[in-house]
């Protein structure tokens, strides 16, 4: 195993799909997947293995008998854990491979951002039993990259004395990341600087000056998201040589940077409401379909949220998705103590949502169930943001309007929420059972 680890906006996940692409392209690629936060499946450990097999699967003609067997043997193997299914579904079919091909090459797996799978229990679990696999199976030919923030759970499972002996660990704080800085400024602001030529006839040459590199590349301090958002901060609204002294005021770190924008954005009345949906959203929806959800135009929708995107991907047609560059904008808006002046309360904001969804749904389809794309995220998640909501304790007026959203759903549309439910199969009743059993311990506490 290599274990390439790094501070947010380092560069991992580009060097991780640099290396599939590579590995791709001399055919020993046998897998990848890339956890993101927030967007459901691609957030949960579950989804790991079986992603992972049906890759396999379909690149390694032999191994195909070896993955059919196991599944006939045990067709509920997709619900035993994460470590078995790699044993029965990965690695029993590869060791297969190899033993019938004499010259079998090393294959690669990249797993990007293990810090970003909500799963951290079970995601310990899992490299515990992976390094055991390495441990056991010296001559496997498979080779699996990985990479991560350097989070407690992970830390402390790969550096073992017992894991140090197949995991090799790549830090890139270690390496010098300035002299591709600014080969990255340079040629950015370079470009930029000739599709502007005309806003710029004032500024002399060389623009931006040797000097003016550096202090980009020292506030970068590493980090390459830094310095793309600085890049995007520079080719915003307005003249590039102002928004360039501006950047160039910017304190170091991605915080600083943050509110810096999240200061300089214009903010109208859908702002709090629409950034706090955006970033609490089990996965991203399309534009039109957030509007639905919240009421107002697609137009409101990107209005609100021009002034950030140096952090946020709007995109330009409002059937596609909102994005975060960078997930740490989600860790920074819900820390008070990062972005006091920005702060996204989440079990209130939850609430908020989970009263969105509702009235989405309390509107009756005429079939009995809701099958429309731009319904359905209300109709499979309100329970999801109820029980978020429910977290950390509430007070009367954090209920009021839920309370009479829930009354408009149980005399309205119940039915139909539940006959859809269950067509999709998804759990929205254990996560409306937990949250109900969360109210109670509230009322407990507040009655004794």
């Amino acid at each position: 195993m290599c274990w390439l680890s790094g501070p947010a906006g380092f560069g991992k996940s580009a060097i991780s799909h640099a290396i599939a692409e590579l590995y791709h392209q001399k055919d020993r690629l046998i897998g990848n997947f890339f956890f993101f936060r927030g967007t459901g499946d691609r957030s949960i450990l579950g989804r790991l293995v079986p992603t992972l097999t049906h890759q396999l699967y379909h690149r390694v003609q032999k191994t195909t008998c070896s993955i059919e067997n196991a599944i006939k043997t045990d067709p509920l193997i997709t619900t035993k854990s994460s470590t078995h299914q790699f044993q029965k579904l990965i690695i029993g079919p590869i060791r297969a491979a190899s033993n019938a091909i004499p010259s079998f090459p090393a294959v690669i797996i990249v797993i990007d951002a293990l810090d970003e799978c909500d799963d951290k229990v079970l995601m310990q679990e899992f490299i515990e039993g992976v390094i055991r696999t390495f441990q056991e199976n010296h001559g496997l030919p498979l080779r699996l990259i990985i990479t991560s923030r350097v989070e407690e759970h992970i830390q402390e499972t790969l550096e073992t004395p017992a894991a140090l002996s197949v995991v090799h660990r790549l830090s890139l704080p270690d390496f010098d990341a300035r002299p591709d800085i600014r080969a990255f400024f340079q040629s950015r602001l370079s470009t930029l600087c000739s599709q502007k030529r005309r806003l710029m006839l004032d500024v002399s040459p060389p623009w931006p000056s040797e000097s003016d590199l550096d202090s980009l590349v020292e506030k970068s301090e590493g980090s390459f998201l830094f310095a793309t958002t600085l890049i995007d901060l520079i080719s915003s609204r307005g003249l590039p040589q102002d928004n360039l002294r501006r950047a160039l005021k910017a304190e170091g770190g991605l915080d600083p940077l943050y509110k810096r924008i999240l200061a300089d954005a214009h903010r109208d009345n859908n702002f709090e409401r629409v950034i706090g949906t955006v970033m609490l959203l089990t996965k991203p929806i399309p534009i039109v379909f957030l509007a639905h959800l919240l009421q107002l135009r697609p137009a409101d929708i990107v209005q609100t949220l021009l002034g950030l995107q140096s952090i946020l991907m709007i995109p330009g047609g409002d059937n596609e998705v909102i994005r975060l560059f960078h997930t740490s904008l989600r860790d920074f808006l819900t820390s008070p103590g990062r972005s006091p002046a920005c702060f996204i309360d989440s079990p209130p904001r939850h609430l908020l949502i989970a009263a969105d969804c509702l009235r989405v749904i309390t509107v009756r389809p005429t079939d009995g169930f809701f099958y429309g794309d731009r319904d359905m995220y209300a109709c499979l998640n309100w329970c999801h943001h109820f029980e978020q909501g429910v977290t950390n304790g509430l007070g009367g007026d954090d209920l009021s309007d839920l309370m009479s959203c829930l009354m408009d759903l149980a005399s309205k549309s119940v039915d139909c929420w539940i006959n859809t439910s269950l067509l999709e199969g998804v759990g929205q009743l254990e996560a409306l059972r937990s949250a109900i059993r969360k109210l109670k311990v509230h009322l407990m506490r507040y009655l004794f």
